[in-house]
């Protein structure tokens, strides 16, 4: 099974949104954020990624990711899941990920550091903190057998800069 590890694209700054009296939950894509990702996307439709299911956080931001790349990993629906949160511990999000419907190729959209502590967990074992995921960034894991940590094989490991540059 392949894991793909997406982060969401880039959102309103924090510290300004706050102070429209929202929820952080409720922070959305900024418009070049949205247009990045919009690149990003076509970026990995050239990758021809065998995806058939997609789940993303509650969150705005990542919904709002998950509207913009379903089209481009050819999934017409996505599924939303509280796990994927920015609260959630690696080992419980590990946990829920073991316990999902095996499929040929299943892609998060999440947040920092938690899709960054999950990647390193489940490749080395361990989260180290050395493998930080950019807005708009992926990831790309294999699991032979069943996901859990160490079990992981990196197959790539994208920045936004180079999905948007595959899409040129």
């Amino acid at each position: 099974m392949d894991v793909l590890l997406i982060r969401h694209a880039p959102a309103e700054d924090r510290e300004q949104f706050a102070q429209t009296g929202q929820a952080d939950e409720l922070r959305p894509l900024t418009p070049r954020g949205i247009e990045r990702m919009q690149l990003a996307a076509r970026g990995l439709m050239t990758l021809a990624l065998p995806i058939e299911r997609l789940i993303t956080s509650p969150l705005v931001r990542a919904q709002q990711t998950a509207q913009i790349l379903a089209p481009a990993l050819e999934i017409r629906q996505f599924d939303t899941e509280a796990m994927l949160s920015a609260e959630v511990s690696t080992e419980n999000l590990i946990d829920w990920l073991r316990k999902q419907p095996r499929v040929d190729g299943l892609a998060l959209i999440g947040h920092e550091p938690n899709l960054s502590h999950l990647a390193e967990t489940l490749l080395c074992g361990a989260a180290t903190g050395t493998m930080p995921l950019k807005k708009g960034g992926a990831v790309l894991l294999r699991f032979s057998d069943a996901v859990g940590a160490g079990q992981g094989q990196l197959i790539w490991a994208l920045t936004p800069g180079i999905l948007r540059a595959l899409a040129e």
